[in-house]
């Protein structure tokens, strides 16, 4: 945590200089009207959400889930980074933690109002806290949280364990959700325009898939919490939460920037091979092959690279589709329609709701293909051939309608996996591993530096959850 310090400077200064009065008016002299010296709500919010891009635009946790293959350079599919850098995400959790102080001090909150109501940018805040750390601890397990935010009074922070931690944000995602009131949206919100309805769906999506994450590791509260949120999450494909680039390079969408500069990302082997299913590698059995990639350069047929290989010579394969790689403002998912059809068909088949698990499962398979723009009859001529049969079927579909969304996906294969349901998804372990792994990483390792700058609390996590390694199997997916 060596931002602690910095971060007790910024809160200082943001709240100081929010309220700040001048005793001599120069007037506009020597000010930069594009460097703001206040801390401004909105501008913050904004950041905060931008951050987000480097969860839905990941690398890494698409090819640890065999959507993608590499091209020449095949380390990343060996899997051989194992430290992993929590500055970047503490940075965003403490300009959130600033835009709550900002709408809570009462020396501050009351100009604070020009940027939407008090208690909705604190709600906007909180439940992106939430998405953040969500992530944040599906990915290292234990991590600072309830000491986190304390920069003031704690330079080093215990970590929490995930079972804690998952409590706290359910606590205060259920807050937010209750504080959302009839005035102004937050401003400067790129996702919702501060719609709080909006943010509303958000948070119950947010909840509903923390529900079932904890389907292995408590599904008594599991189940609670699942049917608490499933009447508010996500209700149709209009509703899908998705994070929308711009044309301009400053917030494009980073697969166009990765192939402007080298095609190093093909369509897995392990994936095409099954979306071609009972077809052909011209017509696959699941119409979604067509509109995830495009036919190879050479052979004009879908044809995946090889998992954890080089693979230098590109034009054999099939890349990503063109809707991507090629346009600077494709749009990616944070949320679906079918995820969510694919939760409610889940829960149905254990026995949480009383919905029909093959109805939901028919209706999740056909929002994933509308998602994708399959045409109506290839839909009915797939789930003829693909009827439901059990969470195994879940398990397969919701990998697949999973496409790019490799946080997610990989999430949900290490709780399938642990639950003993995901014998349909053909996940293989690559060949000459790196970093010690020895299978599909379970976790991610903390940073190289975490152990020196905080010692003792990073001994106590290592101690408790065990090895600061990408073996090491969390709480969530034990």
């Amino acid at each position: 945590m060596k931002q602690i310090n910095k971060f007790k400077i910024l809160i200082l200064a943001a709240l100081v200089s929010f309220t700040a009065c001048e005793t001599v008016d120069f007037g506009d002299t020597n000010l930069d009207p594009n460097r703001p010296s206040n801390a401004v709500p909105s501008l913050l919010l904004t950041s905060a959400q931008r951050g987000m891009s480097g969860y839905v635009a990941t690398t890494t946790a698409n090819l640890y889930v065999q959507y993608l293959s590499n091209g020449q350079y095949d380390e990343e599919s060996r899997y051989q980074t194992l430290n992993w850098d929590t500055d970047g995400a503490y940075a965003i959790l403490q300009d959130l933690s600033v835009i709550v102080a900002i709408n809570s001090n009462d020396a501050t909150k009351v100009a604070a109002v020009a940027y939407g109501s008090n208690k909705n940018q604190i709600a906007a805040a909180t439940i992106l806290k939430v998405w953040y750390l969500q992530m944040m601890t599906e990915r290292w397990g234990y991590l600072p949280y309830s000491e986190a935010n304390d920069p003031f009074n704690v330079t080093k922070p215990k970590y929490d364990s995930q079972e804690a931690i998952y409590t706290g944000i359910l606590a205060e995602l259920n807050a937010a959700m209750n504080l959302i009131d009839a005035g102004k949206g937050p401003q400067g919100d790129i996702l919702f325009g501060g719609d709080m309805t909006k943010w509303k769906t958000f948070a119950n999506t947010i909840k509903l898939s923390m529900g079932l994450r904890l389907s292995k590791a408590d599904p008594t509260k599991g189940k609670a919490i699942f049917q608490e949120a499933m009447s508010g999450s996500i209700g149709d494909n209009a509703d899908n939460i998705q994070y929308t680039y711009l044309s301009e390079d400053s917030n494009d969408n980073p697969w166009q920037d990765r192939f402007e500069s080298r095609k190093d990302y093909l369509m897995s082997d392990v994936f095409v091979d099954v979306l071609i299913g009972t077809g052909t590698n011209t017509s696959p059995e699941d119409p979604r092959l067509a509109k995830f990639s495009e036919l190879a350069t050479t052979s004009a047929t879908y044809i995946g690279a090889p998992y954890g290989f080089s693979n230098s010579a590109t034009d054999d394969y099939s890349f990503m589709t063109n809707n991507i790689i090629n346009t600077s403002d494709a749009p990616l998912m944070i949320f679906t329609y079918a995820e969510v059809l694919f939760a409610r068909a889940e829960a149905a088949a254990k026995g949480w709701t009383t919905e029909n698990a093959s109805s939901l499962y028919n209706q999740a398979i056909t929002a994933s293909m509308t998602q994708w723009g399959v045409d109506a009859l290839d839909i009915t001529t797939y789930l003829a051939a693909n009827a439901y049969t059990g969470i195994n079927d879940i398990a397969y579909e919701k990998w697949v309608s999973l496409y790019l969304q490799g946080y997610t996906s990989w999430a949900e294969w290490r709780r399938f996996k642990a639950e003993g349901t995901d014998t349909r998804i053909p996940l293989i372990i690559a060949a000459d591993l790196l970093s010690n792994a020895t299978g599909i990483p379970q976790r991610h390792g903390y940073s190289a530096t975490a152990s020196a700058l905080n010692e003792a609390n990073y001994n106590a996590a290592i101690s408790a959850q065990g090895a600061d390694a990408l073996d090491t199997k969390l709480w969530l997916f034990k």
